[in-house]
């Protein structure tokens, strides 16, 4: 290929010897490299799509984003969930923070799943849990530690983040199957729980965001890119009703969470509990 020749100092090379040995070094060095974390994102990234799940028979592709190299040690991932109003987008969403946190070290799979109108809850949810179950299942090939697998979402996906987060084995999310190593289907019950959860800009009360949407529904399209319309069919189109908003308001579930996984400070408690931070007051 010319590339290959430009930058291997073939005949015709652009490159000076000195520039051709620099690059040598430079890839044989990254050949060579022992991937671990690391901020500065030295690694170069492999991609690929991969079917991950077969809701309904219907196939759902992931994009796995590695660092290329050998891992010290098995690495952390984030099952990535795009946003776009639970109706909108796919997977390549989350490209640039994809490629970015795969060559600091991380392995990053983000996810297609189901969307309205036509699907509606909890059928987005479902498949982002086979997405965490997934790549629990593919740990060994994915050189990833399955106690450290984690999701990122941003905006209506960031709400599916956090509802996995604080709802891991909800039975209204299992169902969807996972494409197993060998090829198969994984029907059965799975650990489904996240390490951590980054929520970008999160709908985390699906309900309040439509109440806010509707109380600006005449108003014409904004230079912003804000269209209160599209927002409201997006809601009409996943959700069937108001009821249907309110169940996976994510601030619902935290408020139980904390009080089963926190205690009041200076309390005696089991070690499996965690001490709350205090409160902050409203101003």
């Amino acid at each position: 290929m010319l590339v290959r020749s430009l930058f291997h100092g073939g005949e015709g090379s652009a490159l000076p010897p000195t520039a051709v040995r620099c690059l040598t070094e430079r890839e044989n060095d990254t050949m060579a490299m022992s991937v671990r974390f690391d901020p500065s994102a030295p690694y170069e990234v492999d991609e690929a799509d991969v079917p991950f799940a077969r809701p309904a028979g219907a196939e759902l592709l992931a994009r796995v984003y590695r660092p290329r190299g050998e891992p010290a040690a098995p690495l952390a991932a984030l099952v990535d969930v795009h946003g776009g109003a639970w109706s909108r987008n796919d997977r390549t969403n989350g490209a640039v923070h994809g490629r970015a946190l795969a060559a600091s070290g991380l392995v990053v799979v983000s996810l297609d799943f189901r969307q309205g109108p036509d699907h509606q809850h909890p059928a987005a949810s479902a498949d982002v849990a086979a997405g965490v179950r997934y790549v629990r299942a593919h740990a060994a090939r994915l050189g990833v530690d399955p106690r450290r697998v984690a999701i990122v979402g941003s905006s209506s996906g960031a709400q599916l983040a956090l509802l996995q987060a604080v709802k891991p084995g909800a039975a209204e999310h299992a169902g969807t199957p996972i494409v197993l190593p060998d090829g198969s289907l994984g029907t059965g019950s799975a650990d489904d729980a996240v390490a951590f959860v980054l929520a970008l800009y999160p709908v985390a009360d699906p309900l309040a965001r439509y109440r806010y949407v509707l109380s600006r529904k005449d108003e014409p399209p904004q230079p912003s890119g804000f269209q209160a319309k599209r927002l409201i069919d997006a809601h009409h189109g996943y959700f069937a009703d108001e009821a249907a908003m309110r169940r996976p308001a994510s601030r619902a579930w935290c408020r139980p969470a904390r009080r089963a996984r926190c205690r009041p400070p200076g309390s005696p408690s089991p070690s499996s509990t965690t001490t709350c931070p205090p409160r902050s007051r409203r101003r």
